[in-house]
């Protein structure tokens, strides 16, 4: 049975197959193309480039890495603030929540930039599962989260005349 792994990337219209065999990207779907000449010429619709042979496990890793590459990129859009109680009132500041320490009490803002909210978590251990959960939220919304598993090429929609 043929496997191809259908792997989101973070590139506008790219994604990567992982397939069984050079047989099965082999059999990649082709379109007819015709020149204004008047001749035709059949080529592949995927890229060789975008194919390479492997299994689940090279699936799961090249998912891995696209996920990480894509959080990576968009570091910015995720922010952490620590809550300090002050005369008068209160101060936000951003944080690294790798750089802070260990602690049970500190109050931090998450924010999710799926949705625009901040969500509190008390204390360091707290506040790094929360940006965890905010980082597959964004992967979710940005359908990067998980890959295809087909069984055959798509057939491609062929073109009303």
């Amino acid at each position: 049975m043929t496997t191809i792994y259908v792997i989101p990337n973070f590139a506008p219209n790219l994604v990567q197959y992982i397939c069984d065999s050079q047989a099965t990207i082999d059999a990649r779907p082709t379109q007819v193309i015709e020149s204004k000449d008047g001749s035709k010429r059949t080529e592949f619709i995927i890229p060789a480039s975008q194919c390479s042979v492997g299994t689940i496990t090279d699936a799961d890793n090249m998912l891995a890495s696209n996920q990480q590459a894509w959080l990576t990129l968009q570091a910015d859009l995720f922010t952490v603030n620590l809550q300090t109680t002050v005369e008068g009132g209160v101060v936000w500041t951003v944080v690294d929540l790798n750089a802070e320490p260990e602690n049970t009490d500190r109050e931090y803002f998450v924010l999710d930039p799926t949705t625009g909210q901040y969500t509190e978590a008390v204390g360091l251990v707290a506040a790094q599962s929360l940006l965890q959960q905010m980082h597959q939220n964004y992967l979710v919304f940005t359908n990067i989260a998980t890959y295809q598993t087909l069984t055959a090429w798509p057939i491609p929609k062929q073109p009303k005349n």
